[in-house]
C-alpha cells in the first residue's frame, strides 16, 4: 500500500514540476498567478518545476529503494502539510475576491495528501 501511495504522489508532484517547467505562464494562470516577462517565467520555472520535479524524485528513490520509504513519505507529508497549513491560513485572511476552483480544488488534494501520507507514516 505504501509503494502505491508513493507512485501516486510521484505521479502528481512529476506533473506539476514538468507542465509548470514546459508551460510556465499557463500553469501559473492556472494558479490565477502572471510571471511578469522572463524573470517571472523562470521563477515558476524553479519555484514550482524544480522544486516538484526534486519532490518527485524523493518518490521514485522511496519506490525504488534508495531512500527508506518512511523518508520519501516524511518528505510528502511536509510538503502537503505546509501547503494546506498555508492554505487555511490563507483562507482567514482578509480578503474579498472569491477563490477560484483550481484553488478551491488544491485544498482538497493537499488536504488528501497530508491525511494520507500522516496515515501511512503514523496510522
Amino acid at each position: 500500500m505504501t509503494l502505491i501511495l508513493l507512485g501516486i504522489i510521484a505521479v502528481f508532484f512529476l506533473y506539476t514540476g514538468l507542465h509548470s517547467l514546459i508551460a510556465p505562464k499557463k500553469f501559473a494562470q492556472m494558479l490565477n498567478l502572471e510571471p511578469i516577462e522572463r524573470s517571472g517565467e523562470i521563477e515558476i520555472r524553479a519555484q514550482y518545476g524544480g522544486f516538484f520535479l526534486a519532490a518527485a524524485c524523493s518518490q521514485i528513490a522511496g519506490i525504488l529503494g534508495y531512500l527508506p520509504a518512511a523518508t520519501a513519505l516524511m518528505v510528502s507529508f511536509v510538503i502537503f502539510g505546509g501547503l494546506i497549513g498555508g492554505r487555511l491560513i490563507a483562507l482567514f485572511w482578509p480578503g474579498s475576491a472569491p477563490i477560484s476552483p483550481t484553488i478551491r480544488s488544491l485544498f482538497i488534494v493537499d488536504a488528501i495528501g497530508a491525511v494520507a501520507t500522516a496515515y501511512a507514516l503514523y496510522g
